[in-house]
């Protein structure tokens, strides 16, 4: 049996009713149930793809990372809040780390890309040990809005590098990393546009459609990058 579409059919049904009860009908507490699964579902498809069976480990990351976001960012606390925000950033980074990676702007297994990677996994740890001093200890919070704007700006940095990935290389994992930014970015613009422009169901409504397939997106980036990468080394060796 193939396990991959049932997650799919999951991925789908329980996306669709957390954004009903999250956006549209408001229980928050039924959206608590539908959350996890959604990221859950799209793991298994991932994990039981056959079209590569060498996995990269970072990819693994970036679906634990957005596993524990994704439902920290329900309760709606600032502590979690900002946690869930701080995740998203890692995750941001680790995306901007591989684009380099695939665009060939930074050379595989040269000096830049070890001191890259060590980079990234020691800002992470920094980043993540000064939230928790700063909250727990100190008692100092960041102000949310500096740290939406570095949100914003890493964001916005990725996506202008998933662009220039792809029409660089034109490669299916390029186009759909692109795919994906651009859901969360124009779903996020029509969230934006109705809490603060114009408020109207129609635009959270627009908002919901354009982010259901952002994961779908995701992991077909995922599937197609350990791809690319199994091809790359057979031709190389070959």
């Amino acid at each position: 049996m193939n396990l991959k579409s049932p997650a799919l059919l999951l991925y789908f049904c329980s996306y669709l009713l957390y954004l009903f009860f999250f956006r549209l009908h408001i229980d928050k507490e039924m959206a608590l149930v539908f959350k996890p699964m959604i990221v859950a579902s799209i793991f298994f498809f991932y994990f039981f793809s056959n079209h590569s069976k060498k996995k990269n480990v970072l990819h693994y990351l970036i679906l634990a990372l957005l596993f524990v976001a994704d439902n920290v960012n329900l309760l709606m606390e600032t502590v979690f809040y900002q946690m869930a925000l701080g995740l998203y950033l890692i995750i941001l980074f680790i995306l901007l780390f591989l684009i380099l990676n695939d665009s060939k702007l930074i050379k595989r297994g040269s000096k830049v890309d070890r001191y890259l990677t060590v980079g990234l996994v020691v800002g992470a740890i920094v980043f993540l040990v000064m939230k928790i001093v700063s909250i727990y200890i100190v008692k100092y919070k960041f102000h949310s809005y500096y740290f939406i704007l570095n949100y914003i700006v890493v964001f916005l940095s990725v996506l202008l590098f998933s662009f220039y990935n792809y029409f660089k290389h034109k490669t299916l994992s390029s186009k759909y990393l692109m795919l994906t930014l651009l859901s969360l970015f124009l779903s996020d613009l029509f969230y934006v546009v109705n809490k603060y422009y114009i408020p109207h169901e129609i635009f959270v409504i627009i908002a919901c459609i354009l982010e259901i397939p952002s994961y779908y997106f995701l992991v077909h980036y995922l599937i197609n990058r350990d791809e690319e990468k199994i091809n790359l080394e057979n031709n190389i060796s070959s």
